[in-house]
């Protein structure tokens, strides 16, 4: 991928982080600001996975945008569920908003990443 398309998906992550904390502080659209704060760091994680893949790592760019694409998912599930109850349904032991959060914003990129790192190395990195 090319580094100025990352660098863009940065400086577009950092603006709406930036946003984010705008909104909060004003007070403008406080129920937008979460909304713009996971997006946004999911940008800026996006665009430094994307630069580090370089242009010569396809294969490890497409696991960063997977990794990222299930944070990003992970983000959405905690912010749309509804709270938990007191007695309501556990999943791992943990509440269902909880649970699935963790599992998709740490779990897959923590398997995911260092395997594609791993597996992509010798091809696409070390012997270019």
């Amino acid at each position: 991928m090319r580094s100025s398309l990352s660098i863009a998906i940065l400086a577009a992550g950092a603006l709406a982080v930036a946003a984010a904390y705008a909104l909060t502080l004003l007070a403008a659209v406080p129920a937008m600001a979460p909304w713009l704060l996971a997006t946004g760091a999911v940008l800026v994680l996006t665009g430094l996975g994307l630069l580090g893949a370089g242009p010569r790592a396809p294969r490890l760019a497409a696991a960063v945008l997977v990794a990222c694409g299930c944070t990003l998912l992970g983000f959405c599930v905690a912010l749309t569920m509804t709270p938990h109850a007191a007695n309501g349904p556990l999943l791992f032991g943990l509440p269902r908003a909880t649970a699935l959060m963790l599992l998709l914003t740490g779990g897959i990129p923590l398997v995911l990443l260092p395997l594609a790192y791993a597996w992509a190395f010798p091809r696409e990195v070390e012997s270019k």
